[in-house]
């Protein structure tokens, strides 16, 4: 029996977002037998994101955007399977919640984890949100605080005015965006707590100053799911977990690398 003839796929990819599903595509439309696994819906960050920015050349919006990466990847011949990957041991046995599978390499593109607050008490679902697509219309006329000081984060305040009556963005850090976001207030600053009993109200800030808020959306503090990374010959990392910039386009240009890596390993195996 060949290698090739030995496992299920020649190349399997964790994490079909934007990274993944274009290393996932590249390596198909090369011959090879391509898997790319994700744990709930093939997208990633895409699938709640309006309109798109930070790719160059292209006006649509994240589900649009999936979906045709979506479908360019299935015509090339990729297999999407659904369930969280929980481990790639030694020898690339793929090992999920539908079972395991054998693999000649891997490409890991697992993203980040959502941002969170370095405050006291457990906020998630009574204020503090990582999505503003998702809960900016749960927030409708009322201020809203994003804290963040990178592109996506004025990509989620620009979205947030959409449904608040007042964003304001709190930057730990210096602002990385690349154009600040129109009628919105900058302050530089950190978070102490959170404000209220059974929902937030408010947030306090560092130099002792509270902001009235209904919401928190949290851009910051996320890090890298980088455990099923390791340094073993044939796997190759791509996008957010391999510490590529937040933008699509390098992200999606991190996935063609990883792809194309992943090929030229494969061929010289």
């Amino acid at each position: 029996m060949s290698a090739r003839e030995d496992h299920d796929w020649d190349l399997a990819v964790v994490g079909a977002g934007i990274a993944g599903l274009t290393a996932a595509r590249v390596a198909a439309s090369r011959g090879l037998r391509v898997c790319a696994w994700d744990a709930l819906s093939p997208g990633g960050r895409l699938v709640n994101i309006g309109e798109v920015v930070g790719y160059p050349g292209v006006k649509t919006t994240g589900p649009d955007l999936m979906s045709a990466l979506l479908e360019e990847a299935m015509a090339a011949g990729v297999e999407i399977a659904y369930g969280e990957v929980t481990a790639v041991a030694p020898g690339f046995a793929v090992t999920s919640a539908e079972g395991d599978a054998a693999a000649r390499a891997v490409v890991v593109a697992t993203g980040l984890t959502d941002g969170g607050l370095d405050v006291p008490g457990d906020w998630t679902g009574r204020g503090v949100a990582t999505c503003a697509t998702c809960d900016g219309p749960l927030h409708a006329g009322k201020p809203v605080v994003v804290v963040g000081d990178d592109e996506w984060a004025a990509h989620e305040a620009r979205e947030l005015t959409a449904f608040a009556s007042r964003v304001t963005i709190v930057a730990p850090g210096e602002p990385r965006w690349s154009a600040a976001p129109d009628g919105i207030e900058v302050r530089r600053g950190t978070v102490t707590g959170v404000l209220g009993e059974d929902r937030m109200t408010g947030l306090a800030l560092a130099d002792g100053t509270e902001l009235d808020a209904g919401g928190v959306f949290v851009y910051t503090g996320a890090r890298p799911r980088a455990e099923l990374i390791s340094d073993a010959p044939g796997l190759f990392a791509a996008g957010d977990v391999a510490g590529t910039t937040p933008y699509l386009v390098a992200a999606a240009a991190d996935g063609l690398h990883a792809g194309l890596a992943a090929v030229e390993y494969l061929e010289e195996s």
